[in-house]
């Protein structure tokens, strides 16, 4: 499969990147202002937003990695993190930023398996930051984890 960057043009996979991040706002400022990455031959199966900080160009986060429901649990997310990972060096970037729910266990273990460490807790990021509660693996989703990677 072919990883390609999108260009301003080409419409953007919102419907997929809205999988990781419910909130249209913030995905579509995170396009904006990042680099929309995508991954899949006819079809987006796989897409990432990685974002360098304007004020730091050797900090980047990645903002949404969301892969299709249906193919999730496939080792399809593996080939797309460490292609950002190779291209978040390519660009200079030392660390490389992560942030998730407390209770998204899996994108933790997903995370932490690709040698990110967790950098900080913000505590109540979820429940003060969206309106309702969100509920992943039967856990209330209450504080946002930092995971960091040194890419040197």
């Amino acid at each position: 499969m072919t990883i390609q960057q999108l260009s301003s043009g080409q419409p953007l996979p919102i419907a997929l990147l809205l999988k990781a991040e419910p909130d249209e706002a913030k995905v579509l400022a995170c396009c904006q202002s990042g680099q929309i990455w995508v991954m899949g031959e006819s079809t987006v199966i796989r897409a990432t937003v990685l974002h360098q900080k304007p004020d730091d160009m050797l900090t980047a986060k990645i903002k949404n990695i969301a892969i299709q429901p249906g193919l999730r649990k496939k080792g399809l997310g593996q080939p797309l993190l460490s292609f950002i990972i190779e291209e978040a060096r390519r660009q200079g970037v030392s660390h490389l930023l992560v942030a998730t729910g407390n209770s998204s266990i899996g994108q933790l273990a997903f995370y932490q398996k690709a040698s990110f460490e967790m950098l900080h807790l913000d505590r109540h990021y979820f429940t003060e930051h969206y309106a309702g509660s969100i509920i992943k693996n039967g856990t209330p989703c209450r504080h946002r984890v930092v995971l960091e990677l040194n890419t040197l």
